[in-house]
């Protein structure tokens, strides 16, 4: 939900992986492909897979293309290997444990004990799917680690170049979006049904990230840890958090936001909320509690 950053250095290492794997390879062919892009879009394998989402979005305005060659549509196959050899260093890359078009799921990697080797229970979404743009099939910017409810259950080929959506590498849902307690009435120190979780934004492209990745109806179910959340901010009141300062700043924690994450359990600091799941919507309501 914080926009992420793809380095320039991740971006070249990225297309030496795939220029090394296509040339040692049998099945693609680099000059014919390079020939077919060229021919299409004026643009190499190169420029193709290091295009960014503006300059993507631009190449689909352009262009109209439904009946590609042979060697672009391959690009789907190359796809799966992209996925299969290199998934685990594209999130390593990126330094994001948790989904960025939900904050709610883990997408981190693990040691698969069996295959002796890492592997990612994230997903790469295709941000403009594979079949509608396939020459976009590889390409660094268009890969979205996500979870496989936002990518699978969600989006599926929903296309987003037709409906403009945030992209994760552009732009910032946290800055635009806002979770928000809706207070029904007193009790909601006290009872979930004593308020409502809303998400506020004045974007229309964030608010059909809110319906297409039912965020609105996903996060009333968390309501329970919204509940908690304000339960702990009534118990910790200043004095008592300016108590546990004094008492253990320098040892057990480092300066006030860091107390108030271990109180939480959670980031609240707007640079680590794509590192844990649920951290916008902690640090969401705190502000609004203040």
């Amino acid at each position: 939900m914080k926009k992420v950053v793809i380095k320039n250095k991740t971006l070249h290492e990225y297309y030496k992986k795939l220029e090394s794997y296509i040339n040692q390879s049998k099945k693609y062919k680099l000059d014919d492909l390079n020939c077919d892009l060229l021919h299409l879009f004026d643009k190499d394998f190169e420029e193709i897979v290091k295009l960014t989402p503006d300059q993507m979005e631009v190449l689909i305005k352009q262009n109209s293309y439904k009946d590609f060659p042979k060697t672009i549509l391959e690009l789907k196959d190359l796809y799966e290997t992209v996925r299969n050899k290199w998934a685990v260093w594209i999130l390593d890359e990126l330094d994001i444990l948790v989904c960025p078009y939900c904050n709610r799921e883990y997408i981190f990697k693990f040691e698969d004990t069996l295959k002796n080797q890492a592997r990612v229970i994230a997903t790469l979404d295709h941000y403009y799917n594979k079949d509608t743009y396939p020459f976009l099939a590889v390409s660094l910017y268009n890969l979205i680690p996500s979870c496989y409810i936002c990518n699978s259950k969600f989006k599926h080929n929903k296309n987003f170049y037709e409906t403009k959506h945030l992209h994760p590498y552009k732009d910032d849902f946290d800055s635009l979006v806002k979770f928000k307690l809706e207070i029904n009435d007193v009790s909601f120190y006290y009872k979930e049904d004593g308020f409502k979780i809303k998400l506020e934004t004045n974007d229309i492209k964030a608010q059909n990230n809110i319906e297409t990745f039912r965020l609105d109806s996903i996060y009333e179910k968390h309501k329970n840890i919204a509940l908690e959340i304000i339960k702990r901010k009534v118990i910790y009141n200043d004095d008592y958090i300016d108590e546990l300062i004094k008492k253990y700043e320098g040892t057990l924690f480092n300066s006030k936001d860091e107390l108030i994450g271990l109180i939480h359990c959670n980031y609240i600091d707007k640079k680590d909320i794509n590192k844990r799941p649920l951290s916008k919507l902690t640090k969401d309501i705190l502000e609004q509690l203040k």
